[in-house]
């Protein structure tokens, strides 16, 4: 490929150095243009066999540009690249439609830019973020089964929903594997020969490194002594073979929210501590409540009484409604922690229930367990599109109902400590007085634990630091007190549009920043997109005297990079991307450093 001709249309100088400087490394031809007039004549002139074009150019832009060659019957064979420092899920559509062949995010992957250039020399790669330099983020699973056909079998379900899956097929292999890897997940096998699942349970339960990692046994034992001794090794969940993939992914992702949220309950207690004069008694916080409350709701009296007679033992308060509409009275007059939910009931059904459940602050945490048949294929997926958190498929499993619902009440408990702890713990050294939310002090020590434990865990970490626009001249406009109440409004947005796991902070005067765990570089993008939307589409001081406003959010984003990368200079990543997307006036900018392996 020595003699190929590259084309590289960008304004930007310092980019156009390093750009040019890596192909001519390459030994490739290189033909440079500052804007798309001088490109499109270099390229009409010149014909060259690829184009890297810069999106954001001074007077013509480059997807005009890019339409311009696509229509040329002389130049549309050529691939072109497009070259951005943001992209938002509307930018691909966008580039697609103008004719773009790829894309490729800046800064610049040094490492690994001559391959990207080279494959669309080759044909291109297809439009997608993957290969537009950034590797998406997927959880890790280990598959242990000493039989290839289960793996493979297992296997094909999970790469249909975009897992990362690892082989292991012996024990020994097995605990050799979580090591190295450190999978989100364990999918194991109870019959191997040399070390059985439940000897390999226990090795791994016992050893620091991987016993938070939650196990799925795997198992055509279903005795409940076979059952009963794989929790006493330290087993989750438990799947009969032939597994079901509806029940499979149910169950994974139950587990790994549930990892997330106990990793996210400790780090904040670790950070917390530090400013406390005296450390707190977190024990009592890790106890469950005294006494739980489940909702059942049912129109059948003989499935009510079957699902009342697996629960009378248990420590749980259980109520019964016979219809949604009942159902929805109840939680809003009672505090109700998991419904059994039946989806064929009269009037309302259980997937508008649900919808209804999980649509509100209120009632979003309540765990959903749906109860469904083995033949209502199509109920599950609209299960899990409603907003159900599992599913028990019929013929009932006094054993497995009783399991699910105990790991469903912790997973709620955790869910409710996230979100009350700060008011535990409210005092000015780590709360912000007017948003009510975490300070930057706070966020500081916090990251330091998060920083530790992402590296050692190997999954991805990025922050956003967003500021809201133009926020001077509001406060010449609307006084003090009607910027309080935007920051407050603002602070209140960002609890209510992020997961549990992240982290809304105030860092003072119009900057708000969020932390991000287990997102990479293609999901923090679409966070900061979602959160741009909503804060745009907000009507903000519709209580107060005057005329409701509208405001922008500008967002800066920085992807936690190496072992080198100490906190200081992961929150000034932020901060440079979030001053360099104020000053080109864009609405967000990633800041990466493509240092950390990619998983």
């Amino acid at each position: 490929m020595n003699d190929k001709t590259i084309l590289v249309i960008e304004d930007n100088e310092l980019n156009l150095k390093l750009v040019k400087a890596l192909l001519q490394r390459g030994s490739f031809r290189v033909l440079e243009a500052a804007n798309a007039e001088v490109g499109l004549d270099l390229a009409r002139n010149n014909r060259p066999d690829l184009i890297l074009m810069d999106i954001q150019l001074p007077g013509m832009d480059g997807l005009t540009a890019t339409r311009i060659i696509k229509n040329d019957p002389l130049l549309n064979k050529i691939p072109v690249a497009a070259m951005t420092s943001y992209a938002m899920e509307s930018d691909l559509e966008k580039a697609k439609e103008a004719g773009c062949d790829g894309y490729i995010i800046k800064p610049i992957d040094t490492r690994n830019f001559l391959d990207t250039a080279r494959q669309f020399l080759q044909g291109g790669p297809p439009l997608s973020l993957r290969n537009f330099g950034i590797q998406p983020y997927q959880k890790k699973i280990l598959i242990v089964d000493d039989e290839p056909l289960n793996v493979k079998l297992l296997q094909a379900h999970l790469l249909q929903n975009k897992y990362e899956v690892l082989h292991a097929h012996s024990g020994l292999e097995a605990l050799e594997k979580t090591v190295q890897e450190s999978p989100d997940l364990i999918l194991l096998d109870v019959m191997m020969p040399g070390m059985d699942g439940y000897e390999v349970i226990r090795k791994l339960k016992n050893d620091p490194q991987s016993q938070d990692i939650p196990v799925i046994l795997i198992t055509a034992l279903g005795g409940l002594d076979d059952r009963l001794k794989g929790l006493e090794a330290g087993a989750d969940e438990f799947l009969n073979k032939p597994v079901q993939k509806a029940e499979l992914l149910a169950r994974i992702r139950s587990l790994i929210l549930y990892k997330q949220l106990r990793e996210q309950f400790t780090i904040r207690n670790q950070a917390e501590t530090f400013f406390q004069d005296s450390p707190a008694n977190w024990a009592v916080w890790e106890k469950p409540p005294a006494q739980q409350k489940i909702l059942m709701v049912e129109d059948s009296p003989h499935d009510a009484k079957l699902l009342h007679h697996y629960l009378k033992e248990m420590p749980w308060e259980v109520e019964v409604a016979a219809s949604g509409e009942e159902a929805l009275r109840r939680v809003e007059n009672k505090n109700i922690d998991l419904i059994l939910l039946d989806l064929l009931l009269p009037g309302m059904d259980g997937f508008e229930v649900c919808r209804r459940l999980k649509a509100r602050d209120q009632t979003r945490n309540i765990q959903v367990l749906v109860i469904t048949c083995l033949s209502e294929l199509e109920s599950k997926a609209r299960s899990f599109e409603s907003g159900a958190d599992d599913l028990l498929i019929k013929p009932l499993n006094g054993f497995e109902i009783k399991l699910r619902i105990n790991t469903l009440l912790k997973k709620k408990t955790y869910l409710d400590k996230l979100h009350n702890i700060y008011e535990a713990t409210f005092h000015e050294g780590i709360t912000d007085r007017v948003t009510g939310l975490y300070n930057r002090s706070y966020l500081r020590h916090f990251l330091s634990f998060e920083v530790k434990r992402s590296l050692r865990q190997k999954y991805p970490l990025t922050l956003l630091m967003c500021a809201i626009d133009d926020f001077p001249r509001i406060l010449n406009s609307r006084g003090p007190e009607a910027g309080e109440r935007i920051l407050w409004e603002v602070g209140h947005l960002l609890q209510e549009n992020f997961r549990e796991v992240d982290l809304p902070v105030h860092c003072g005067e119009e900057v708000f920043s969020i932390v991000l765990p287990y997102t990479d570089a293609p999901g923090a993008i679409k966070g900061a997109e979602r959160v741009r939307k909503v804060i745009q589409s907000h009507s903000f001081l519709q209580d107060t005297p005057g005329s409701p406003i509208k405001i922008k959010l500008i967002v800066g984003i920085a992807v936690h990079a190496s072992q080198e990368m100490g906190v200081d200079e992961f929150i000034r990543k932020a901060e440079e991307a979030l001053l360099q997307a104020q000053k080109d006036r864009k609405p967000y900018l990633l800041l990466e450093d493509m240092e950390r392996p990619v998983r």
